[in-house]
């Protein structure tokens, strides 16, 4: 089994990535409404301030959401689901072929859903119903005091600064110039 560097890699990525093209969808504090979304060449599709939902058929290499969920629904297959600020949902049917990570929520393993690799919930909990399927390890790592889990809050406040979504217009691209939205 491959090692597991993925939930460091999915933050550095997140944190960097820089093609997202911008929507309509989710509030900023100045009432400026943002969501951002992008889908690489190699099948990739990573979206911030909203859900990413994999539908039937889709086969998608890695999936990521900040600030929103990762639904993966039945007869859709991804290689990696990381949600960073939200869930990780494999629902009936549906297939992971290998991590399904969270960073600051819950993975929710329904039944007659599959998980090949690990399943990792940093900072939140992991769920399995009883007919849900995980091949590798499962990791719940959390720590509360006083009802607050303490990782979820040092996960946050890392990602706090980070707000903004980055376009990379292609013709600037070789320029390097990028506009923050």
């Amino acid at each position: 089994m491959r090692s597991s560097l993925l939930p460091t890699l999915a933050l550095a990525a997140t944190l960097t990535f820089p093609a997202f093209a911008a929507d309509d969808a989710a509030k900023k504090p100045n009432d400026i409404k943002v969501v951002c979304a992008t889908t690489s060449k190699d099948g990739s599709r990573a979206v911030q301030g909203t859900d990413l939902v994999i539908e039937a058929g889709d086969k998608v290499t890695d999936a990521v959401a900040v600030d929103g969920n990762v639904i993966i629904r039945k007869g859709a297959r991804v290689d990696d689901a990381v949600a960073i600020r939200g869930r990780v949902i494999v629902e009936a049917g549906a297939r992971v072929t290998g991590d399904a990570v969270s960073m600051g929520g819950e993975v929710r393993i329904q039944n007659g859903a599959r998980v090949d690799g690990s399943a990792i919930a940093l900072g939140g909990k992991l769920t399995v119903d009883k007919d849900g399927v995980i091949g590798g390890d499962r990791v719940s790592l959390s720590f509360e005091i006083g009802g607050k889990d303490l990782l979820r809050g040092f996960i946050e406040e890392a990602l706090e600064e980070e707000t903004g979504c980055h376009i990379i217009d292609e013709d600037d691209e070789d320029k390097g110039e990028d506009k923050d939205v």
